[in-house]
């Protein structure tokens, strides 16, 4: 069933490609954005700004460039031809986001809780926070607030976008596998590319299995790009509340 949707939703057998092309282009962008962040480091400590706040600059100047620019080498540099080398594009009704997206947030903050214990005892054993260290209240509130609204625009909105456009629209119709393998292949590499947060892996691939068939489901990428957006949103948003 999964590989009859997968065929019927990008409209046409796209050339798969090879199992080192597809771990290079899974797994690279985000090792160049995680060196850039933990190169960053310093400078923020210089310009007394939270260190997490390396991770964001990272996605805006590093990650997202880098996937744009794949997807528009693919398209032959042309903003035009972009969507042709783009699957699952159907629109559709408002009504199904107002269906969806509920559904997708309250499972994502049900995993979260579920999660939070093995989470924990995860970084119990591993303490991750020598990768990127956690944001300090030492800094003022101002801040904070400023460096999260950045956040926002960038890990909240544009980053998530891009992502889904790049991994479900670009990469998943070419996987040397189809149907359950490739949904999972999808979701895992995803995963694994998550390096700064190694104690979200399970989080982020149960998550990914369920958004992947969902837009399978209703053969549209932009279901994923909305519920992206919005858990992403959310997370920072909720940072924001507690700010102030």
């Amino acid at each position: 069933m999964t590989t009859t949707v997968l065929t019927r939703a990008t409209g046409a057998e796209r050339a798969r490609m090879t199992w080192p092309t597809v771990l290079a282009l899974h797994l690279l962008p985000a090792a160049a954005t995680f060196a850039a962040a933990l190169a960053l480091g310093p400078l923020m400590r210089a310009w007394h700004l939270p260190p997490q706040f390396a991770l964001t600059l990272a996605f805006a100047f590093v990650l997202t460039p880098i996937e744009l620019g794949l997807l528009l080498r693919a398209a032959g540099w042309s903003w035009r031809g972009l969507p042709d080398v783009l699957a699952f594009k159907r629109k559709l009704p408002i009504r199904l986001y107002f269906m969806i997206l509920p559904c997708v947030t309250a499972m994502a903050i049900g995993l979260v809780v579920l999660l939070a214990p093995f989470e924990q005892r995860f970084l119990d054993v591993y303490p991750a926070g020598w990768l990127l260290p956690a944001d300090s209240t030492a800094f003022p509130v101002s801040t904070m607030v400023g460096t999260l609204l950045v956040t926002l625009a960038v890990d909240g909105l544009i980053n998530p976008a891009v992502e889904e456009l790049y991994f479900r629209s670009y990469l998943l119709p070419r996987l040397p596998v189809r149907g359950a393998a490739a949904v999972l292949t999808s979701a895992g590499l995803f995963a694994a590319q998550h390096y700064w947060q190694p104690e979200k892996f399970v989080f982020v691939f149960v998550a990914q299995v369920v958004l992947i068939a969902v837009m399978l489901r209703v053969r549209s990428v932009r279901i994923s790009i909305a519920a992206h957006c919005l858990t992403n949103s959310l997370a920072i948003l909720m940072a924001l509340v507690l700010m102030v």
